[in-house]
């Protein structure tokens, strides 16, 4: 149905404004035949899971901490809050001045972008943790690793996995949009010069490129893994 509207809609309009499926076919085509293009969504790729493992290893520990201890929660709350209002565009303008135009502007774009958010759903999720069985588990003398296994993790693990999720869209989308304001490499790069060169279908194949690698990612990596955790 989707694409029987779209198709409708570019039937009046020229293929610069809104290409219609078949022009965004022939571009996807036309991107496969260059031979770049496994190239570029590998550059893209590794920046996102790169800076998306640096969030994980700074966020996860620093969230499960501000749920953990109120001093430090109290410390370092309102940062958490102001890191996830600044835009993501400012970040690329910070970070251009830091490092220039170069792939460590994307993947510190990424790993700030996400940081909030897996920290804030990992303290939350710490936070919620059931205290009457956390009280019983004290009154039957079981120990810290037990209490973590048995109680800690099961209560944590799906609003974590959920806010991963989440994080690993954001990742991509962020990577693609640092990319076309800071670095002449990636998928971003590509829209930048489609878009320079008023190629709007290759932007369309670009997009439909971006979509579908988020998906796989979703089916082929995150939901296994939240299923293996789960059961």
């Amino acid at each position: 149905m989707a694409i029987l509207i779209w198709y409708w809609a570019a039937l009046d309009q020229p293929e610069y404004a809104l290409p219609g499926p078949a022009a965004t076919w022939s571009a996807f085509l036309g991107l496969i035949d260059d031979g770049a293009l496994g190239w570029t969504l590998w550059l893209t790729l590794s920046r996102a899971v790169v800076g998306l493992g640096l969030s994980c290893l700074i966020g996860i520990p620093t969230g499960w901490a501000l749920g953990t201890w109120t001093w430090l929660r109290e410390l370092l709350d309102s940062w958490v809050q102001i890191l996830m209002a600044v835009p993501p565009i400012v970040l690329v303008v910070v970070g251009m001045i830091w490092l220039g135009p170069t792939t460590g502007v994307v993947i510190l774009v990424v790993a700030l972008v996400t940081l909030p958010l897996l920290v804030a759903s990992i303290r939350d999720a710490v936070l919620n943790v059931d205290g009457d069985l956390l009280e019983m588990a004290t009154v039957f003398s079981k120990s810290r690793p037990w209490t973590i296994r048995r109680i800690i993790l099961p209560a944590v693990a799906p609003p974590v996995l959920s806010a991963l999720t989440v994080a690993v869209g954001q990742s991509v989308r962020v990577t693609v949009m640092a990319e076309l304001l800071s670095t002449p490499t990636g998928l971003g790069a590509e829209v930048q010069q489609a878009r320079t060169n008023l190629e709007t279908a290759d932007v369309f194949a670009l997009s439909v490129i971006m979509a579908a690698l988020t998906l796989v990612l979703e089916l082929c990596v995150l939901r296994p893994f939240r299923h293996r955790l789960t059961t």
